[in-house]
Formats: structure tokens, sequence, C-alpha cells
């Protein structure tokens, strides 16, 4: 009969009891077959407890021989590796069969206790081959919980290093996918291990989970914390799980521990031993993963840490209470609801570095959980720092926002993205550049989001290129930013790959929400990219130049001017010219060659392919490679191309396209064109079909052919039906470029379209059919056929005059407001235009007689109603405007023909009764001024206004002034430069020389008996003003001496009996000079002689005495010294524009200077808005101060800038710059100032701003909705013009709408501002509209020179002469000096 499993360990346990000292081999024999013995007994299946007690009973009798024998042989303590393996073995099995009585004596549980840990510490090593006894081992000691009699018997060391054991052997058990092996064995062993691992961590987290929940101590909890927050090589991410699990399972055990630790850490941290107290933050982190509810006890010290003094400490808790929110378990907020309301309140934390560690912590928590019914509390307090006082915070906020709407776009909050925007318009220049920056890349994005589908287009989004735009306008750095913006819209803002009708889907619903600063902004960087590519195609020409020619110094010097011209189109300027010369020196012709071919290409798609190509070929390493990687950009038509406007032209002619977005299609087609007209060729038939069906924009169509009939390919045939009617019935404005489309469509062979038309538009004229376009026609076509226009121009030019000399109907329509003009009015304005701009052709010479216009002008300028120029009351004004314009621009090409007295009726409309008509008058003066288009003489009419009541004509007319002067100056001595010899006519103070012959014919000179000091005051303030001007500038005002001195020796040619005028003038005008020790008369920097003194013999004896001349000016000045000091009681000054006005005028004399009661009080609006010019360093200083501060300044001359000693200067006089011969005329290019070499000394001291505070004496309430109005912001000293939109009259404030697109509530109570004028915007555009100018050619004149050798005929006709008086010598001697005053050849003349 076979024994059993029981009966054979009894047995085998009498045998060991029995030997005597039994020998390794037998050992391990009888141990190994006890071992197997035993895991063959079972515990007794017996219900009924006492049943199994007594069945325990018998088995442990059976097994009681072989504990006996461990314990008498001493195998508890035997050191051989496989005995004690078996023994422990054994021990384990004998655990299991007995449990849960104890088989063994409590002496012998604690060797038995060091087995087992002995065996647990060898279960990391799991290739062993007794891995599987060892596991069986510690799956039985956890399943019977024989970890608990450690407890009884005080082995709580043990337990320690029982626990230290399990985190070091304890292995990750996390499923691979064994997919990918092969070998099915391989599989099956490590499906195995994994199998095996997981029951390893199973089995001790049960044994470290029963005596955590029997007893916890602090040590355990230590050694748990230390494993569950270590680093290193050490830490295994096995060990923080078994660690989390814990805490898990004995929340209730740990949590008062746990707790009791963290307090200390808050409030003992210095106190406690442990390495631990460093690394709270981070226990407190991984608790509230694992147990949430542990951390309830310690929130109130948390809460404490991010209310402390101490930064750091403050950023480490909120870093902390960040990641905590940050996981989905507490993305809520509802368990910790304090701590997150503190967390919310550190986004407006004192320091700016913990309102940027919240920035950052917000970001993590919102991303966790958008959607959470906490997340819009974050995303407020995110938004709220976009408007932080603090640069560095704004930027992490706009950095953060822009994160935010990239992870969720479709989902993005409205109102942030426009937040995230005005960025832009930052007051710091590094915020603008990181919005930019991080908005572009947002932008490219949602860009590349529509493309694929996932999302529609958003107007909010495409806000974001709207105010990159923006930029363009930003007071600084103008030049830099919208250079940036080019690259931005160029590289930047799209996707790379993204293709053109992706870009222009966007492009038009970026038209739809762009107003017309953000059309200005983008047309100002599309004509910049315009210019750039003009000036290197230029550069490009002289590099091929400079190979065949030999004039080598003329090349280099015409590409140096270049590289200058062409490095200011980089955002640096110095090192693009740097790169420039560089670029040159290497002279690779594949550069070159490669540039070109951007240049000429017009597809968006080839010209990308040929500059990737080409960088790729030159290489990152290139030293030259990111300047040529931006000079490629530029020359390439990266932004717009015609590839884009074949896209629009192919919407607008397809019937399934959007009607709603037509205008917009339209609007980007003409902005394109206008700016890059080439890039219609390819699309001509479809402009064709667009230009005959949509009648709406046929002037912007018709505008946008004339500018790109040169470079597209059309017949003529063609286009010619709809720009004739268009020439015939139109608009003005569709007929002008309706005739410039046709003289460029129009070949050689058909040029004879234009007598037929011009026939047809007569007809259409004597027929009385569309009279404003006819004459528009007719004048367009007058300056591109001479020949046609000249057979008809007796039928034109009668028509004309009929209608100048016509009676006001009584009948017609008084004038309306929209236009300002009745129907009579605007007919003699558009005759006007009509006659002038005939006498102005683009191409071929006038041969017919310009006299008869020119009357017409005298005697509409002249006076209103006489000589047979009829003209209604209401409108004359407008009338005398376009007159006076008309003259401006004859003179260009026929100043010749310019009476003295047209001149001065043209010269007096700086000073008409009309505010508005003269201001227009002035602005256009300025313009062609500047542009080297009139002669330099017209410039005394801003004498006028500068000494007149309205303060805001002496501001314009002061600024046109100082910038016509400096201009004029620096051109003077580039003159100098060039040809070594000087002109007074090349002086701006020659036009003293004029207003003196103005003034002396002025009808209300003073009588020749009148002796009041106070009269000649008023009278003489536009030359005393003008002088006070000029004297600030010391290379102007040595000149000055010598002008009057000249003037004092000459004779009014053009009435005699106005010369003892002159003299007077003059002399007034050299007490001033004098009086203001700017100059000294003696000088060795001022010409030693104006005439001859051994042929000038002395004059009539002036009939004013030198003392009262000097009381005259004291007077002016004292009366100007009274009303700074009255202006600056009443009204404070206003910060200037122009930082670089003369510090002369203060407040100039109101109504009794100039005699005006009746000017005054229709101007009471202009006087009250006077500014005052303050001091550089004193913003009350009075003009005698000035004076005295103007004297110190001016009495020495630069030497670069001082006159020869040796030159002799003599007198032409007055008439010779008034002449009526006609002489030789040269055509002349503008001076360019690049070689002068003495700066203008009025610019070196620019006057300090002073700041003003205007403002109405009460709110106004809703009396000002609707008004415009400037305020004054304090953040720059400037005025910033707006509407007023609404009035809320609980909050008292105003809601205004500002020109550059922002709106603001404003309380004016406390704010400085002012009313703006009064004229409507209808009168300003109409005049604006129909004043408009007659041509607009540049023909830049010099002053006339006169012929040395002069015939008498020609002589006779010369206005004024030199007449000597008694006992002097003929005029011949004196005129034969050399350069004389009156017609000196000018440097250009001289130069050809």
């Amino acid at each position: 009969m076979e024994k059993t499993p029981r009966e054979i360990v009894s047995e085998m346990g009498s045998r060991l009891l029995q030997s005597y000292r039994p020998n390794k081999g037998t050992l391990v024999k009888s141990l190994r077959e006890a071992a197997t013995t035993l895991s063959q007994i079972e515990q007794p299946l017996v219900t009924e407890a006492v049943s199994k007690k007594q069945a325990l009973k018998l088995i442990g009798a059976e097994l009681r021989p072989l504990t006996k024998s461990i314990i008498k042989l001493d195998l508890l303590k035997n050191r051989d590796n496989d005995v004690s393996l078996l023994v422990t073995v054994c021990v384990s099995e004998i655990f299991r069969i007995l449990a849960p009585e104890p088989p063994f004596e409590d002496k012998y549980l604690r060797d038995i206790f060091g087995l087992f840990l002995a065996e647990f510490s060898e279960l990391s090593d799991t290739v062993s081959p007794y891995f599987s006894r060892r596991a069986k081992i510690l799956e039985t000691v956890s399943r019977c919980k024989c970890s608990l009699l450690m407890l009884d018997v005080d082995c709580h060391d043990l337990i320690h290093e029982m626990f230290n054991t399990f985190f070091s052997v304890v292995r990750d058990h996390y499923q691979q996918n064994l997919a990918h092996q092969k070998n099915a064995k391989v599989q099956q062993r490590k499906a195995n291990t994994q199998q095996a691992q997981q029951s390893l961590f199973n089995d001790i987290l049960t044994i470290m989970t029963d005596i955590l929940k029997e007893e916890a101590s602090s040590s355990l909890v230590g050694v748990i914390l230390e494993n569950l927050v270590k680093e290193g090589k050490d830490a295994t991410p096995a060990a923080n799980n078994l660690a989390s699990s814990l805490i898990k399972n004995c929340t209730d055990t740990l949590e008062p521990l746990i707790c009791s630790f963290l307090t200390s850490c808050f409030m003992e941290k210095d106190s406690i031993q442990s390495n631990l107290k460093d690394s709270y933050h981070e226990i407190i982190f991984m608790i509230s993963l694992n147990a949430p509810q542990i951390l309830l006890a310690i929130i109130p010290n948390f809460t404490q840490e991010l209310l402390t003094d101490q930064v750091d400490v403050r950023i480490k808790a909120l870093n902390l209470a960040g990641r905590i929110f940050t996981q989905p378990n507490h993305c809520s907020g509802e368990i910790y609801r304090d701590l997150f309301v503190e967390f919310l309140r550190r986004f407006s934390d004192k320091s700016a570095e913990v309102r940027m560690a919240a920035l950052k912590c917000g970001k993590q928590c919102y991303l966790a959980n958008p959607s959470g019914n906490k997340a819009s509390g974050v995303l407020t307090a995110i938004q709220e720092r976009l408007l932080d006082f603090d640069d560095r915070v704004r930027t992490q906020a706009l950095v953060v926002t822009c994160d935010i709407m990239k992870s969720n776009m479709k989902y993005a909050p409205l109102n942030l993205i426009s937040e995230a925007t005005e960025r832009l318009r930052d007051k710091k220049i590094s915020v603008r550049k990181k919005a930019m920056q991080q908005l572009s890349k947002v932008y490219q994005d949602y860009c590349d989001k529509c493309s694929k589908g996932y999302m529609t287009i958003n107007d909010h989004f495409e806000q974001i290129p709207c105010k990159i735009l923006l930029l363009c306008c930003d007071k600084d750095c103008k030049e830099s930013w919208s250079h940036n913006v080019e690259l931005v819209l160029s590289d930047d803002l799209y996707p790379r790959l993204l293709p053109v009708e992706e870009r222009m889907r966007h492009w038009v619903q970026c038209f739809v929400v762009m107003n017309h600063i953000h059309l200005k902004s983008l047309s100002s960087i599309l004509s910049q990219k315009r210019r750039f590519q003009s000036e290197l195609r230029h550069c490009l020409t002289l590099w091929r130049e400079a190979k065949v020619d030999h004039n080598v110094e003329e090349v280099k010097r015409k590409q140096k001017s270049c590289f200058v011209k062409l490095s200011s189109g980089f955002p640096d300027a110095s090192k693009a010219e740097d790169f420039f010369h560089r670029l040159d020196q290497m002279n690779d012709a594949s550069i070159f060659d490669a540039l070109t071919l951007l240049l000429d290409e017009l597809t968006f798609t080839k010209a990308q392919t040929i500059r990737e190509k080409f960088l790729e070929r030159i290489g990152a390493n290139h030293q030259l490679f990111d300047f040529l990687r931006i000079l490629s950009t530029k020359c390439a038509p990266t932004i717009f191309s015609s590839e884009h406007v074949r896209y629009l032209m192919d919407q607008l002619s397809s019937s399934t396209s959007d009607t709603q977005l037509k205008a917009p299609f339209i609007k980007l087609l003409l902005v394109i064109l206008n700016m890059f007209p080439s890039y219609l060729r390819g699309s001509e038939k479809q402009f064709l079909e667009l230009l005959e069906d949509d009648d709406s924009v046929a002037d912007e169509l018709t505008e946008a052919l004339s500018k790109a009939a040169p470079y597209i390919s059309a017949n003529f045939s063609d286009y010619s039906p709809v720009l004739e009617k268009m020439c015939l019935e139109g608009t003005r404005s569709q007929a002008k470029h309706a005739v410039s489309a046709i003289a460029s469509l129009a070949r050689s062979s058909e040029k004879s379209v234009f007598s037929k038309l011009c026939k047809k538009l007569r007809d259409s004229l004597l027929r009385g059919r569309k009279i404003p376009t006819t004459l528009q026609s007719l004048a367009c076509v007058g300056q591109y056929s001479v020949l046609a226009f000249d057979n008809l121009y007796e039928d034109i030019s009668r028509y004309v005059y009929q209608v100048f000399q016509a009676e006001p109907s009584d009948n017609q329509p008084p004038c309306d407001q929209s236009s300002g003009c009745c129907n009579s009015c605007k007919l003699k304005i558009y005759g006007l235009k009509t006659l002038v701009k005939s006498f102005l052709p683009r191409h071929g010479q006038v041969v017919r007689k310009i006299d008869d216009l020119l009357n017409i002008l005298k005697k509409t300028l002249r006076s209103q109603g006489l000589e047979g120029i009829k003209s209604c009351d209401d409108t004359g004004a407008n009338v005398r405007l376009a007159a006076a314009k008309a003259v401006l621009l004859l003179s260009r090409k026929w100043d010749l023909h310019i009476s003295p007295e047209l001149f001065r009726l043209t010269i007096s409309m700086g000073k008409d009764s009309n505010a508005f008509i003269t201001k227009t008058f002035l602005t256009k003066l300025q313009k062609l001024l500047m542009e080297n288009m009139i002669p330099r003489r017209y410039a005394c009419a801003f004498s006028f206004s500068v000494s007149g009541p309205c303060r805001d004509l002496q501001n314009d007319s002061l600024r046109y002034i100082y910038g016509f002067t400096r201009n004029a100056t620096r051109e003077a001595r580039a003159g100098r430069d060039v040809d070594q010899r000087e002109s007074l006519t090349d002086c701006p103070a020659y036009m003293i020389v004029f207003l003196i012959h103005v003034l002396a014919h002025d009808p209300d000179f003073p009588s020749e008996d009148c002796m009041d000091e106070h009269v000649y005051a008023r009278f003489c303030g536009p030359l005393l003003s003008i002088l006070q001007v000029l004297l600030s500038n010391k290379e102007i005002a040595p000149f000055l001496c010598c002008i009057l001195r000249a003037i004092k020796r000459a004779e009014d040619a053009v009435d005699a009996c106005k010369t003892p005028r002159l003299h007077i003038l003059a002399d007034i005008g050299s007490s001033a000079v004098n009086t203001s020790k700017c100059i000294d008369a003696t000088s060795p920097q001022a010409p030693r002689q104006v005439l001859n003194c051994n042929k000038a013999k002395s004059h009539t004896r002036n009939t004013l005495e030198q003392t009262f001349m000097e009381r005259v000016v004291h007077i002016f000045r004292s009366q100007i010294s009274l009303h700074d000091q009255k202006c600056q009681e009443d009204t404070p000054a206003v910060v200037l524009e122009d930082g670089d006005l003369p510090l002369l005028l203060g407040n100039q004399i109101e109504t009794s200077m100039t005699g005006s009661t009746e000017a005054s009080k229709n101007n009471t609006r202009c006087s009250k808005k006077r500014t005052h010019l303050g001091m550089p360093e004193k913003s009350t200083t009075t003009s005698r101060e000035m004076k005295n501060v103007t004297s110190k300044k001016c009495k020495t001359v630069e030497g670069g800038g001082h006159i020869s000693r040796d030159s002799t200067v003599s007198l032409r006089t007055v008439e010779s710059e008034i002449p009526k011969k006609k002489l030789e005329r040269h055509s002349t290019c503008s001076k360019e100032s690049a070689g002068a070499s003495v700066s203008n000394n009025v610019t070196s001291s620019k006057p300090s701003r002073v700041v003003s505070t205007l403002k109405d004496t009460s709110n106004h309430g809703e009396a000002i909705i609707g008004q415009r109005i400037k305020l004054l912001s304090p953040a720059d000293g400037c005025f910033h013009h707006g509407t007023v939109e609404r009035f809320n009259s609980k909050s008292n404030s105003h809601k205004i709408a500002f020109d550059n697109g922002d709106v603001e509530l404003v309380c004016l109570d406390s704010e400085s501002w002012e009313t703006l004028s009064h004229e409507s915007m209808g009168q300003q555009e109409i005049l604006g509209k129909e004043t408009e100018s007659f041509g607009s050619r540049e023909i830049l004149s010099a002053f006339c020179s006169v012929p040395e050798v002069k015939t008498k005929q020609q002589k006779k006709k010369l206005p004024t002469k030199l007449n000597p008086t008694a006992g002097e010598e003929s005029v011949s001697e004196v005129t034969n000096t050399s350069d004389n005053i009156g017609l000196g050849r000018s440097r250009r003349q001289r130069m050809s």
C-alpha cells in the first residue's frame, strides 16, 4: 500500500531528527524531497471550525518531526544558499498547511522571517532557476498573512527592512506588444515573465497593505514617501507605482501620519531631520493624484504659501497648484475650491514674476480641460494679463494666448482673439514684435486648417493680418516696421505650400473687414516693394554696364547711390549697405541673373520655384545667405502676382461666385493693379468683360486700365468702344483715365483716334451733353494730342469764355451742401481746368497764345463780378481758388508770360477772407514748392497767413515756410558744392524781393502823410514775420542785408511811383534785421557788395526817419510779446507736430495787427485755437527773449556756409523776377542734397515740446454728439482726432471713434480736448475735387536766367528796371555786374 504525503514527511522528519550532523548532500536531498511532498499536502477540507482545528492538530502531529528536525539541526541559521532556500520553502509550506495556527514558537519566528527576507531580496534576479521557488514563498506569505506575525513578535526592524526590500525588487509589469515577435516560444516566455511580474507586484502590495492597515508607523510612511518622489538612478517607475498603490489602499491609516509630516514641513521645516522636507511639494502633488482627500487638512497651510511675502516661495507654491489643477481629476477645482480661488488671484499678484508663472500654469490648466466649468475663470485671468502694466507679463500672456488658440482653434473664444491682436498696437516695441511673430504662426495654423477643411473662414482670425498692417502706421521706427511687415506678408503669414487660390480666399475675406487705414498701409507696403524692385533693376543694369563701360568711377558712384537707396528697404540699413558692397565685390553673375529672373517673373508659383532653387544653390553656409534670402523675397512677387489677379478675374466672371464678395474682389483687384499694373497681363479678356458689364466700379477699373495699358497685350479696337463711351457719357474720373488708356493702347498708326474723338467731344459740348465729362475729356486730350486740340481750340475756348461771361440764372438751384458750388461756378472751374491742361501737354509743344487765358485768370482773381466775369456771391471764392491754382500750375512752363499784376493777385490768395480757401491754396502751394514744380518766388504767399489772425493757418504756414527754406537752403548749398559759385536767386531769402514788391503795390499801403507807427506795424506784419523766420537760419541771414540794401538802390519799373514804397519797406526790413543783432552788415561772412559802390549814387531821401522805423519794429514785437502773455493765461500752449519749427514767432498778431475786423469775426474759431511756439528750454519765454536767444545763435555762421569776400553781387531788381519777356528755359532735375557739407543750423537744436491743455469750459453732454474733436494724449503728448458717437449720462462719458480705428469711452471733463473745424466734409471734398491739380506731370524749374547779352526789345519787356536817380550812372553799368540778384543764372542753368 502506497504511503500518503503526510506519512512520507513524517518519516523523513524522523530520519533527520535521528541523524547527527548530516552532510550537505544528504540534507539537500532530504529537504528537496520534503519540500516536494509538502507542496502536495493541502489543508483539510472541513467546514466546521472544531473539526478543522482537530484535523490541523493531526496534521501538525505528523509534521512535528520535520519541524523539530529543522530546529534541532539549526537549519534556520544555515548559511548555505541551497539549504537555506529549501528550508525556507519547507517552512513556508508548513505555514500554509497549518494556517492560521503558527507551526513554530514565537522565539523561532524572528529567524524564520529573516529567512523570508533573505529570499525576498533575491526576487530581483528573474533569470535565476530558483526565481519560481522564491516567488512561491512570497505568494505563500502573502496568502497566509504571515507578515502580521512580525507585528506580534515586535519585528519592526524586519518590517522596515522588508519594505525597503520590496521597493528595491519590484519591477514593471506593463503589458508589452508581442505581436511583432515571430518566435512563438519567445512570445510565450515574455508573456510568462509579464504575468510573473504582475503576480509578484500584487503579492508584495498585499503584504505591505496588510501590515499598514494593521499598524502604520512614521518610519514606514517615510519609506513610502521616499519611494513616491525618489529621483535618479535608484528610482524606478514600479517603486513609484507601488508607493502610490499603498497610499490609495491605506488612506485611512496613512492620512494622520502624512498630514502630520506635511504640516511640519509648512510650519517647522527647519526642525525636521528627514531629507524629505525639501521634497514636500512633490509629495503633495503625488498624493493629490492618488488620495486627494488626504490633503484637505493641509490646504490652509498650502494657501498661506501663496500669500507669503517671499516671491520665490509664492512661485513654487503657484507651480505646485498649477500642476495639481492640471490633472484630470482636479481640473474642475471643486476638491480644493479655496486653493483654486487663491490660485486665480495670483494672476494679479504684485510681483511680475509671480504673474508670469501664473500664466504658464494657467495655460496648462486650460489645455487639460478646456470645456471644464472652471476653464472660463482661468481664461479670463489670462486675458486680463494681456493688459498688464508690465511688458514682460504682456508678452508672456500673449504667448500663452496664442498657444491656447493653436491648441483648440475651432473653439477659441472670439474675444480672446481680439484681445491678442490688440497687442500689435502695444506701446512697447518688444511686445509688438513678439505679437507679430506669435500671431503669424496662429494665422498660419488657421490657414492650414481651413485648406484641409477642418475650419471655415472666420472674420476674427482675418483681423490678424489687418492689425499687422497697422504696424506701418506706428510712430516708433515707422520705416523699420513697414519692412518687417512686408517680410511677414511675404514669408510668414501663410504656409509655404498653401495654393494661390487658398491665399486669395483669405485675402478677400480680409478685405471684407478692412477699413481705409488698413488699405492705406497695404498700399504703402506694395508701393515700397515696387520702388525697391525698380531701383534694383536700375542697379542690375549698372552692374552689367560696369563690365563694358570704361568710366568705372562714374558707374561706381552711381552704384553707391543705388546701394544707399536699396539699403533703406531693409530693417537694418547700415548692414544692408555693407552687404550690397560685398555682393558687388563678389561679382557673381549667377546671383545677378537669378535676381533678374525673379524681377521679371510675374507668377507666384514659378517665382517660388526659382527662389528656392537659387537659395538651395548658394547654400545656407554662404556668407550672404540671410541677406540674399531677404533680397530674393523682395524681388519676387511673393505678396501678389499675376496668378492672384487671374483668380480674382475668374471669380468675378464666374456665375457661381458669391455676389456678396464682389465688392471685396474688385477692391482687392484695384489695389493690386494700382501698384503692379503688369500683373493684368494674361487676364485682358476677363478685364474687358468686367469693364463692360459693371458700371458701379467703372471709375476704378478705368483707372486701373490706364495704368496697366502699357504692360498688356490687347487690341485697341476691342477697348475703344467702351473707352470712347466713357469719354462721352461717363464721369469726369472715368473720362480722365479713359483718355490715358487710349493714349497707351493706341499704336502709332491709330493716333488719329484723338482727332476723331476730339470732334465728337466738341459736338457733345456744343449740344450741352454731359458738359463736365466732355470738358474733362477735352482737357486730357489736349495733354496727349496737342495737334488734335489745336484744331478745335477756338470753338472750345469760345465756349469757356461764354461760360465766364454768362449771368447766373435766377432759376438755378442754390449751392448744394455736398458740392459747395452752384452749377455755374462748377462750369467755370471745369472750363478753366480744360484750358489750363491744354497748355500743359505731356508731349509736344503748344504754339498758340496764352494771353487770353491769363487775362481770364487775372479778371477772375481781381474781383468777382467785374470786367465781364460773372459769378454767384456764394461760391465765387471757389472760382478764385481754381484760378489761383491755375496760375501756379501754368508757372511751370509759362512763368515768363505771367504778369506782375497776375502774380500779385495770386499771392493775395494767402490772405483771402475765407480761411478754408486760403488753407487749400497754401496746401497746394506747399506741395508744388516741395516738389520743385514752380518758381520759388511764390513762397512769399505764406507770409500773409503767418501774420494773419487764424491760428491754424499760422501753424500750417510756419511749417510750410520752414520746410521750404530748409529744402531751398540744402539745394543752394549743393549748388555751391558743384560749381563753387553763389547766387542770391538760389537763396530762399530772395522771396523778400517779391514780398516787398507785392506790399508796395498793395492798395492798403499807408498814405504818404501817415506817421502812425501802429499803422505801419500792422501793414508790415507779413514782412516782419517772414524776416523773423528767415533770420533763424544762419545760412540765410547774411543774404538779407544784401537783398534789402539792393532794394534801397532800385527803382520799381512796373510803376515808378511805387519806388518810395519799396525803399520804405526795405528800410523797415533793414531796421528789423539790424535790431535783431542776428548778423552784422559788415560781417566778413556777409557779401561785401550788392551794388558797385563806386557807381551807385544815393537815392532820393527816405520820407521816414530811422527812429520811426525802429519804433515800428518795436511795436510789432511788443504786440507779439503782449499777445504771447495773454495766450499763456487764456490758452495754454500746444505741442507742435514738427519739432524743427523755428523758434521765432510766438502767437502772431491778432486783428489789431492786421486791421481786419471782419476777417477776425470770420475766423473766431481759428483765433481761439492758436498755438504758442515755445523756446527750447522754457515754454513761457517771451518773443523779446526769443529775439535775444536768436541773436546769440546767429552771431556766427558756419564756415562751410559762408559767402566769399571777393564775390560782388549786383541788383537786377524786383522786376527781373516778374518778367513778361519769354526767356530761355532749361529742363532740370531735382537737386540732390547728399553732397551738402554744411547742415542746417536750425535743425541742430529742436525745440522742446510744450504740453497743452486745451479744454472747453463745459462738457456739453449730448450737444457734441457727431462733432469732430481732437483729444490730447498724455502718453505721447500728441493730439488724436476722432468723432463723438455717443454720450452716457450715468458715467458722464463720451464714446469717441478715433481716426486710427480705436474706440474709447472718455470723460471729457478730465481730459484736454477741443472741437475741430465746423467746415463740412462735403465742402472739403468738393474743393479737393473741383479745384484739383490741372496736371500731374513733374516739371522741375529753376529760376529764370537772363542771357548776358540782351536786345533792346527784351529790355523793354522787363516789368521793372533799374532807373538811376539824378547823378547816377546808367542802368547798363549796373546790370552788367556779375552775380546779379534779379535773374542770376541758377546752378542748374550754369551746369547746362
